[in-house]
């Protein structure tokens, strides 16, 4: 089943039982880098990056470590990257899952200071936390 796929045992793992949780170190001190100026100057950027850490893709797999993002201020659409060690989406707890490190883009968008929009690579609502059909 596993050369049909393409891969090999190496390359794949069961994702660890519910009641051991994958838990990802945050990054030194602020887990949005408050080294950085323009982070600092710039809540909306905060807002999505931290949306992005705690979105269940992140908090399953994201190397804190990663995160970078940029905001266009005149429409409030933040683009957020990070990398994870799996491929995949969501909690993928109880999968079988490809040992592959696996980028991704958050394109946020924040109005009023709340997230109205939020989606992963352009296939994944991160809001309702399903594929986008």
């Amino acid at each position: 089943m596993l050369a049909a796929a393409g891969l090999t045992a190496a390359m794949v793992m069961t994702s660890p039982a519910p009641e051991s949780p994958i838990t990802v170190p945050p990054a030194p001190g602020n887990p949005v880098h408050p080294g950085d100026p323009k982070v600092m100057q710039n809540d909306d950027l905060t807002l999505a990056k931290q949306f992005v850490m705690d979105d269940a893709t992140f908090q399953f797999d994201g190397i804190a470590d990663t995160v970078t993002g940029t905001i266009d201020e005149s429409n409030g659409i933040a683009r957020v990257e990070f990398t994870s060690r799996y491929a995949g989406y969501g909690n993928r707890t109880g999968m079988i899952l490809a040992a592959v490190l696996t980028s991704h883009q958050a394109v946020i968008k924040i109005s009023n200071g709340q997230v109205v929009s939020a989606i992963m690579d352009g296939t994944w609502d991160m809001i309702g936390q399903k594929t986008i059909a």
